[in-house]
């Protein structure tokens, strides 16, 4: 597979809805821009499992525009984007059977995509911790390389393979989001990956 098929759903999917609103994101969450101005948007939900009600449960979420979504990628060092690539290159054929499979199949349902992580394979089930990022355009779910579903064991080793400034970069970016929440300190911080 060359280049990855691109479908897009009839509206964006009930599970990239805000949580607290059960509707579609209004604005980006970091610049508070009304996302109607633009085309083109991600969203990301990071979820932890609760071993005692055997469930996933939103840790936190946001909507970015993809002007906000460049200036981060900006903040990314040369040896991180070098490393980050390596890391991906390295993990690449499990990406792309992945897409090929659902493609080739045309399962383009949410479950299908969220299932297993992108990058590992690994069942999110048996993930800890896994965040799953979306890109929405013109109002519409795109199936191309997102859904993306990134599991515990490739977020630790996307934290390896950061500089220090770029990890300062992202512990100022998620300390915007979550206030400085103390609860959420343990929590494995990953910017979203098909925005890097």
């Amino acid at each position: 597979m060359d280049k990855p098929k691109k479908f897009l759903s009839d509206n964006v999917p009930k599970f990239f809805y805000e949580f607290d609103t059960e509707a579609p994101f209004e604005n980006c969450s970091f610049c508070n821009d009304s996302l109607d101005r633009f085309d083109k948007y991600a969203v990301e939900k990071v979820f932890k499992q609760n071993k005692v009600l055997n469930k996933s449960e939103i840790v936190y979420e946001y909507a970015i525009c993809w002007g906000c979504a460049t200036e981060m990628g900006a903040d990314i060092s040369d040896d991180s984007r070098k490393a980050i690539t390596q890391l991906f290159s390295e993990h690449n054929d499990n990406l792309l059977m992945k897409l090929e499979y659902l493609h080739s199949t045309e399962k383009y349902n949410i479950e299908s995509w969220i299932e297993r992580c992108s990058l590992t394979g690994k069942e999110i089930r048996l993930c800890d911790e896994f965040s799953v990022s979306g890109v929405i355009e013109g109002n519409k779910l795109v199936y191309e390389h997102s859904p993306m579903v990134v599991s515990d064991e490739f977020m630790k080793k996307l934290q390896g393979v950061l500089s220090k400034e770029t990890k300062e970069a992202f512990d100022d970016l998620r300390d915007k989001m979550l206030d400085g929440t103390p609860s959420l300190e343990d929590l494995i911080f990953s910017p979203t990956p098909g925005l890097i």
